[in-house]
């Protein structure tokens, strides 16, 4: 984490990071993504990270514009993919609700439908929606 960052808040801008997010760990990644978010804890790969309060130190909390509670997580896209690194912070549904979309998209391209949706309900589980 750096000490500048561009938070990102419209809608169409969100959109894009966690897009960003999803195109690199779809696929062979979603399933050890999907581990980690049930049981609240941050996946990244490369240039793009979740974070869960849990996943920050206090001197990575301190670097952020805001702190991090236990009912939001932090997608972060970094350095080469932009100058300045991007995040948003989303709440538990927000988060969810992209998640289900692209493990839909996951399905739809073939992938093993039960496991991937039993770590789906596992998540929605254990962010307690």
């Amino acid at each position: 984490m750096s000490e500048e960052y561009q938070v990102i808040e419209n809608k169409d801008s969100v959109d894009e990071l966690v897009s960003t997010y999803f195109n690199f760990i779809n696929g062979r990644y979603l399933e050890e993504a999907l581990k980690n978010f049930a049981k609240r804890e941050g996946y990244g790969q490369e240039i793009v990270f979740v974070y869960f309060q849990s996943d920050l130190d206090d001197y990575d909390m301190a670097q952020l514009p805001k702190p991090l509670d236990e009912k939001h997580i932090l997608i972060e896209l970094g350095y080469p993919a932009v100058e300045t690194e991007q995040i948003a912070y989303l709440d538990f549904e927000t988060f969810y609700y992209y998640l289900e979309v692209s493990v839909r998209k996951e399905i739809e391209k073939g992938s093993e439908n039960a496991k991937l949706i039993g770590l789906l309900s596992e998540v929605r589980s254990g962010l307690q929606l």
